[in-house]
């Protein structure tokens, strides 16, 4: 099974200076629900475990979570900034 981070080192070979910082569009799976559907609130454990395998890694992410504002506060008190 290939990782987050195998596939983030797969395509960030594609980007170039000129195109600036990757961009990841985050979500977890509704479950229950037909693939694609994103979850209401930030599953705090996906998203740590997400996180922990991008480490080392720039980029700039997005939410894709239906309470962005709520879910990104929860996001930005579970990342640590080193």
């Amino acid at each position: 099974d290939q990782t987050v981070a195998d596939a983030f080192r797969e395509i960030s070979v594609t980007w170039k200076n000129r195109d600036g910082i990757p961009m990841i569009d985050y979500s977890s799976q509704q479950g229950g629900c037909k693939i694609g559907k994103h979850v209401g609130k930030l599953n705090s454990e996906h998203f740590r475990k997400t996180m922990s395998e991008l480490a080392g890694f720039d980029f700039d992410l997005m939410l894709e979570i239906k309470d962005k504002e709520r879910s990104a506060i929860e996001a930005l008190r579970l990342i640590e900034f080193k």
